[in-house]
């Protein structure tokens, strides 16, 4: 795959990116290097008076990984307002408060690329009373992941964790913004003020109601006279009959905010009727044994919001969220209350290509599509930025910006909604016939956010997924670049010229190097490495280093990088011969996979160039960095960087061979290391056999396992 990073136009550094999944994958690139610089900086304006706390809050400031995590702090304790007293233990070894913090959490802006605050939020101070140990507290209760930072009363001397705000006010107990046995305590006290004159069914009800998690519909007794409007939907057989209501009082649920038991009233339902009361009884001991097999949630089958009873039939009801409430017809994706018929009656004649054609394929597309994303027409003064890319054929390919963005049902707020100034790849198709020839044949295939056409030119576009194209385009751009600088450079030699080029022309999306000509003035810093009768090893820095493609600037990019290379001694006077043993270890032409057993190999497969010392005449091999600063021997894995000098070893023989035995397995860093003893705390005696030969301890490790970060 060929390079195309991204780097920060403050400091040059790759960025680096979050990535999440939900409706799209969304990509949070951001510059991880600026934010420990700023965090770095900051060392010097703070300081919680304990050499081991402060040494604690850099290390974990300076692991930062995610731009959504939470920044460990010192916190000045008069940053706190409102301080109330929640929980004491027995051994009052802890004291729980809530309070306000002033100036509030730190954290990082991506848009802004700065550290911002959001100030005034509710916090939980949790003060450890004679506290000495606070370090050994939090790695114990690993609580970093949901942690402010720390403080310190200033009267007691007392360390405090400041915590995101975990306690529930009413039974102190810890909770996320939903207590379970505050919960818990409400449904027990409604249990005396509903019944459904079946005890097995109020049986039912009340466990499920007291298995209740976050975001659980709440299963309820629900009194029939609740629902108006009801009409017959489906007739399932002769024991079962479907129809649909409106529910008054509607469903019951959580606010978070306000910390209160509501309802959302006049909702639209199914009611799924059984002539027989044993019928419903069976069917939900049914659902309850798949909810125990497949950890699903009763109350999330078909959206299951409680039971009823038709008084002057008796007849028994299960109220579900099955229907569209627009329509009345079945969802198609019951999951996320996704109604086809609708959400097409939705785009319904506020359209036209002006090409009766295309809006035929779009509408088909609109139809066979069962999930929450549409295929629409896109009106051209939609996209701004507008950049060629490159022609290929009859199709010229663009990137560009679409200000409104892709169009995409939430099912959480049952809208459509869209996601404005998205970057996409536009496909210009010179006449009308190639494109409809393109969506009848693969349109399948293609995953499309839509169709436009340039009012000018009146060509028409498909519109896609940027990152779809980036890697074609990265291919393209690179072949054009070097193809137009081969009247800037020479080698002064034109075999090897004519060998370059074919190189640079060959290049597909899997080369991770470029293959160019080097003059011998950009290499400095140089130094020997190993020597013999066939060839030199130096290492160097490489002023003008490998190049790679920027594709948030959207050009080439370079900057200095270390570099190995390798002098083949009289090669001056061996040129077809030395071109020819190169041809034998690198992937041209057909392809075919290079002889690793070479010994040209061993120090080409990375190849970046070919280079000459002006004074010898000696041709050089250009490689990536391949040997270890520490110790100067090949690096164990030369694409992560990793030498065997990294880890600890034992001062045994045998126990170092059998580690570097384990370590070398895939030639490649694996976890088993030398780890002094003096790495572990809080060691603690778990079990033993009856002859005392084995002892197994439970401990902390402090520095942990080692992984290798390769920058």
């Amino acid at each position: 795959m060929l390079y195309h990073y991204e780097l920060c136009n403050k400091c040059g550094e790759d960025y680096v990116n979050d990535t999440y999944y939900g409706i799209r994958i969304i990509e949070r690139w951001w510059c991880r290097s600026c934010l420990i610089n700023n965090l770095k900086n900051n060392f010097t304006k703070w300081t919680s008076g304990n050499k081991e706390i402060d040494d604690f809050i850099q290390k974990q400031q300076l692991n930062f990984k995610y731009s959504h995590n939470l920044i460990i702090e010192w916190i000045p304790y008069n940053q706190f307002i409102y301080v109330k007293k929640l929980e004491k233990n027995v051994d009052n070894a802890v004291t729980i408060y809530s309070a306000l913090w002033n100036n509030g959490s730190l954290h990082y802006d991506i848009s802004q690329e700065e550290l911002t605050r959001k100030p005034n939020i509710k916090v939980v101070l949790k003060c450890l009373n004679n506290s000495r140990n606070i370090i050994d507290e939090i790695l114990i209760k690993n609580i970093t992941y949901y942690m402010y930072g720390i403080s310190q009363h200033p009267d007691t001397k007392d360390y405090i964790i400041v915590l995101q705000d975990i306690y529930c006010e009413k039974c102190t107990r810890v909770y996320n913004k939903w207590c379970k046995p505050c919960y818990r305590n409400y449904f027990i006290n409604e249990f005396k003020n509903w019944t459904s004159g079946n005890e097995i069914i109020d049986d039912i009800i009340k466990k499920v109601q007291l298995k209740i998690i976050p975001n659980d519909i709440v299963v309820e007794w629900i009194p029939f006279n609740q629902f108006i409007n009801i009409k017959e939907i489906e007739k399932v057989d002769d024991n079962t009959t479907i129809y649909s209501a409106i529910w008054n009082n509607g469903p019951l649920y959580y606010n978070t905010n306000i910390k209160e038991w509501i309802r959302n009233p006049n909702i639209k339902v199914a009611l799924k009727c059984f002539n027989d009361s044993q019928d419903i009884i069976d069917e939900l001991l049914s659902k309850a044994e798949k909810y125990k097999k497949s950890c699903t949630r009763l109350s999330r089958l078909h959206e299951l919001y409680g039971i009823s009873q038709n008084p002057d039939t008796e007849k028994y009801i299960i109220v579900q969220d099955k229907y569209c409430g627009k329509c009345g017809e079945k969802y198609t994706n019951e999951c996320i209350k996704w109604c086809r018929p609708c959400h097409i009656n939705y785009f319904e004649n506020v359209w036209t290509s002006g090409n009766e054609i295309i809006d035929d394929i779009i509408l088909k597309m609109q139809l066979e599509n069962s999930y929450y994303k549409i295929v629409e027409w896109i009106p051209f003064n939609q996209f701004i930025n507008i950049k060629e890319m490159v022609k290929v054929n009859d199709k010229t390919i663009y990137s560009a910006l679409w200000s409104n963005g892709l169009l995409y049902y939430n099912k959480y707020k049952k809208k459509w909604m869209r996601d404005p100034n998205l970057k996409v790849t536009i496909k210009c198709f010179n006449n009308s016939q190639n494109i409809i020839d393109v969506l009848l044949d693969k349109g399948k295939n293609y995953k499309i956010y839509g169709i436009s056409q340039n009012p000018n030119t009146k060509e028409y576009i498909i519109v896609l997924e940027n990152r779809l194209y980036e890697n074609v385009l990265c291919q393209t751009y690179h072949k054009n670049y070097l193809k137009n600088n081969f009247t800037k450079w020479t080698s002064g030699n034109e075999k090897i010229d004519i060998f370059i080029q074919k190189l640079q022309l060959t290049v597909d999306k899997n080369d991770r190097n470029i293959c160019e000509w080097i003059p011998y003035n950009q290499f400095v810093n140089i130094k020997e490495i190993e020597k013999n009768d066939l060839l030199t090893i130096h290492s160097a820095i490489w002023n003008d280093s490998p190049f790679y493609y920027n594709s948030i600037k959207e050009e080439i990019i370079r900057k200095p990088k270390k570099v190995t290379y390798t002098t083949l001694n009289k090669s001056q006077n061996m040129i077809d011969d030395f071109l020819n043993k190169v041809k034998d270890i690198l992937m041209i032409n057909n392809r075919e996979v290079y002889d690793r057993s070479s010994i040209f190999c061993k120090y080409c497969s990375l190849m970046c160039g070919i280079s000459q010392n002006p004074d010898t005449g000696n041709y050089i091999i250009v490689s990536q960095d391949e040997y270890c600063e520490k110790c100067s021997k090949q690096y164990t894995n030369i694409h992560n960087k990793w030498c065997l000098c990294q880890t600890n070893w034992s001062g045994n023989k045998e126990i170092d061979d059998l580690i570097q035995e384990i370590q070398l397995k895939k030639n490649y860093y694996n976890k088993a290391e030398w780890i002094p003893y003096n790495q572990f705390i809080n060691i603690k005696e778990i079990a033993k056999d009856n002859n005392n030969a084995t002892i197994i301890y439970s401990a902390i490790w402090k520095n942990g396992p080692l992984s290798y970060i390769n920058n």
